[in-house]
């Protein structure tokens, strides 16, 4: 697998405001950018990988830790999120790398793994964070018209209130 590179500036073409929080999102699923990026077609491999941008906009801080992701398909098939060191395993099977050695193996896997949407950490107020989620889909989900992103429990401030949003992503 390939460094890590600098991105392009993303375009996110579903946004939503839910509460104090300002989502953007993106599937990715031009070849290309994979390629650019990844140095392998996520989309084959059964993974989609979606680009958001997380806007606090509120005045507390904005914890993601608990938030739940999920991809719903036109039919309404549900895709879970998978975390990036299982999707970068995806990639590994999916693509029958057998031989590496073990340095650079962990560089390759936290290379990828860096690409990640941070949900670990607090987003203060008035700041962004943007990255990747990775969710595990069949083949031809990803190129499908109608996919839904759904966002449940955004928790912002000491209260700990939550928000549900939705975003179309194609």
């Amino acid at each position: 697998m390939k460094a890590r590179t600098d991105l392009p500036p993303a375009t996110y073409p579903a946004k939503v405001q839910a509460k104090a929080v300002e989502i953007q999102a993106g599937a990715i699923t031009d070849e290309d950018f994979l390629y650019s990026a990844f140095d392998a077609n996520l989309i084959l491999a059964g993974i989609l990988p979606v680009r958001l941008m997380i806007t606090n906009t509120g005045e507390q801080p904005l914890n993601l830790k608990k938030t739940e992701w999920e991809i719903k398909d036109g039919n309404g098939m549900r895709c879970r999120l998978i975390e990036p060191r299982r999707a970068f395993g995806r990639l590994i099977s999916y693509y029958e790398i057998r031989t590496y050695n073990r340095r650079g193996f962990n560089r390759s896997r936290d290379d990828f793994v860096s690409y990640a949407l941070d949900r670990n950490s607090v987003v203060e107020p008035g700041r962004s964070r943007d990255g990747f989620l990775f969710f595990e889909v069949p083949p031809g989900v990803a190129n499908q018209t109608g996919l839904t992103l759904e966002v449940r429990g955004i928790a912002s401030g000491a209260t700990g209130k939550k928000a549900d949003a939705e975003l179309k992503l194609k």
